[in-house]
């Protein structure tokens, strides 16, 4: 006897262009808004984006349960815990100090996930859900590269976020690769470590470099004369 496939099962995952797409335009998808209407603990675009605002820097699991209760919508940690362990949402992308230990941090979309999910699983029928199929079979004939997906999740081109990653120690390039590349954990897993081996050679190689170098200039002196002469040649040029 075949098995039969729950819906959930057939989800587009979390990090694919797909699922980035139908997250994005949610809120006008078929019978989203019929669906609020009818009492389904949906939220609007105002919501998800002020939600998104307020904790740019990423939610614990516990203002993630306030979100959501606060909408009535009574979520389980279990089932939280369950959605990561199928990737259907984010795993937690860092971790924060608190009087008690430390507690896991997730993305700031991860209620627009839930969001999306329960929209998936109590409004959309099964012709909505063809249609979303056609579009999953469409994407993947058209195809998507590594460079585009990642560089979708950034709110700058990839060198500046790697530049950012080397000198500033900011991790938006990692959190990323983390979610374009979800779906091929083994090439996220090869890219990060690329990524980190970069990280090794500048601190190695290039800052040292760039360190002896500032120690040059740091070193070297110009005359006051030669201050005062080449001002007053930058001045003459103007004129």
């Amino acid at each position: 006897m075949k098995k039969k496939v729950s819906k959930l099962e057939l989800i587009p995952p979390y990090g694919s262009s797909v699922r980035n797409t139908l997250v994005s335009v949610v809120t006008e998808l078929p019978g989203y808004k019929e669906g609020i209407k009818k009492g389904f603990r949906l939220f609007t675009d105002k919501e998800l984006a002020d939600i998104k605002e307020r904790y740019k820097d990423g939610l614990t699991w516990e203002e993630i349960d306030k979100e959501l209760s606060g909408k009535g919508l009574f979520f389980k940690k279990a089932n939280f815990r369950k959605y990561i362990q199928d990737g259907n949402i984010s795993k937690a992308i860092g971790y924060k100090k608190t009087k008690n230990g430390r507690v896991a941090i997730f993305p700031a979309d991860t209620i627009s996930h839930i969001n999306f999910i329960q929209y998936y699983c109590k409004v959309m029928d099964g012709e909505h859900v063809d249609n979303i199929f056609k579009l999953i079979e469409s994407v993947e004939m058209q195809g998507i590269s590594y460079f585009e997906a990642i560089e979708s999740n950034l709110d700058e081109n990839l060198y500046a976020s790697i530049f950012r990653y080397l000198c500033y120690d900011e991790d938006n390039v990692e959190v990323a690769i983390e979610k374009a590349l979800a779906p091929r954990q083994k090439d996220r897993d090869k890219f990060l470590k690329m990524l980190k081996d970069i990280d090794n050679k500048f601190q190695k190689i290039i800052l040292k470099d760039i360190s002896k170098f500032k120690s040059l200039l740091e070193n070297h002196h110009l005359t006051v004369l030669e201050t005062i002469s080449e001002n007053k040649e930058g001045s003459d040029e103007q004129n």
